[in-house]
């Protein structure tokens, strides 16, 4: 296994981009970048062998994202007075309930693809594998991936299609 300063040099940018996808923050995309690295150094324990690394850090620093939205859920938003409330981002509770709904449909629509649609899916955009990971994990090319990605998106967008309407 390799140490945490090699997984460090290989994966650091990944793991940034990835934060940065979410974060759309570059200086708190690079503190989450910070801490990950810093809490996987300290569960490298805990990596299984056939565990891709790159995807468990992704994982961890996705976790920390999230701890982070958590917890500032808490505090109030003001403004530098102190005085004038800026008004809440959440979204409303109809808002809440059609997104939910949607999610339910989009993976209600994944499941109902054939392999290897329904998988190739499943690893490009919820473990964010590139086309390359995708192909090799199938014994297959990246090209090979990005074409049944890209098919595997226009069944999806048919099938939704049908649901909306």
């Amino acid at each position: 296994m390799e140490g945490i300063e090699d997984i460090y040099r290989k994966y650091f940018t990944d793991v940034y981009r990835y934060l940065l996808k979410l974060t759309h923050d570059a200086s708190l995309a690079e503190e989450i970048t910070a801490e990950c690295f810093f809490k996987a150094m300290n569960s490298m324990n805990t990596l299984k062998e056939e565990t891709s690394v790159r995807v468990w850090l992704c994982s961890i620093a996705r976790n920390l994202f999230y701890d982070r939205l958590r917890k500032e859920k808490h505090f109030d938003d003001l403004s530098d007075t102190g005085m004038i409330r800026i008004q809440d981002p959440s979204p409303s509770p109809e808002e809440t309930v059609l997104a939910a709904e949607k999610r339910i449909a989009v993976d209600q629509a994944v499941s109902r693809l054939s392999e290897p649609y329904r998988r190739v899916l499943r690893l490009r955009y919820f473990l964010d594998l590139s086309f390359e990971e995708i192909g090799k994990q199938f014994g297959k090319t990246a090209n090979w991936a990005c074409v049944i990605c890209h098919r595997a998106k226009q069944m999806l967008k048919k099938e939704l299609k049908d649901y909306e309407e």
